[in-house]
């Protein structure tokens, strides 16, 4: 069992309640913001159900990571703890659409939820960062940032790229204040609802909630302190 405080953003969704939860079974105490209240209900249900004993460890507080009042609650609340141990940066989202079909609101709201939270939370939570011995963060970027990915994903995949190139200038910023910062880049994750969007998918292909959550849990454990700036690539 592990000392260690977690934030997870995003850990209401389909991949942050298996991250929340493997969190919580090494012993983490886990902070997770939340914007929707049915996720809430799902996590807690979650957590109940696979973790029995661990509800005493995990603190939900209500927070739009867009909101710089929010994210001030956020790093009062750290604050009160003395420190933080590990950031993941999962919250994000997700919407078609080819460059001549892709207006400003379109491309400011992904930028908003996968770029700007990752940067505004990780410099509103850095302080306490700071204040561990083993600091880690990890990012979730996406392998269309990396390879382009298909049509219609234009706005999507440069959010994402934001996430990659901020993963690699983070580490190499923080390398001095020993905190380990890394990517995740799933092809696409085995969720309800990312089934539900498209039913006639390899699922094979895909890479579950679990697989993801473990390989979190080693970036952010003792294997995982000489591993910084690398964006590792899950799925087929």
């Amino acid at each position: 069992m592990r000392d260690q405080i977690a934030l997870v953003t995003g850990g209401t969704g389909g991949l942050g309640r298996a991250v929340v939860l493997r969190l919580l079974q090494r012993g983490d105490r886990v902070i997770v913001p939340w914007y929707a209240q049915r996720e809430v209900d799902r996590l807690t249900d979650h957590v109940r159900e696979y973790a029995p004993g661990a509800g005493k460890r995990i603190e939900l507080m209500a927070a739009d990571l867009t909101d710089p009042a929010d994210l001030e609650g956020l790093g009062h609340r750290v604050e009160e703890l003395g420190r933080l141990d590990v950031l993941c940066n999962l919250a994000g989202g997700f919407a078609m659409g080819d460059v001549a079909d892709t207006d400003e609101e379109v491309w400011n709201r992904m930028i908003a939820m996968n770029a700007t939270t990752v940067f505004f939370t990780t410099k509103t939570l850095l302080p306490w960062l700071r204040k561990s011995d083993e600091g880690a963060i990890v990012n979730i970027a996406a392998v269309p940032a990396i390879t382009g990915g298909g049509a219609g994903m234009v706005a999507y995949t440069a959010s994402k790229a934001a996430v990659v190139a901020m993963t690699r200038a983070m580490a190499r910023e923080f390398s001095g204040d020993d905190i380990t910062v890394n990517a995740i880049a799933p092809t696409v994750i085995d969720t309800a609802a990312n089934r539900a969007a498209m039913p006639d998918a390899d699922y094979a292909e895909w890479v579950t909630p679990e697989a993801i959550a473990d390989e979190i849990a080693h970036l952010t454990g003792p294997a995982g302190r000489r591993v910084s700036g690398n964006v590792i690539v899950m799925g087929r």
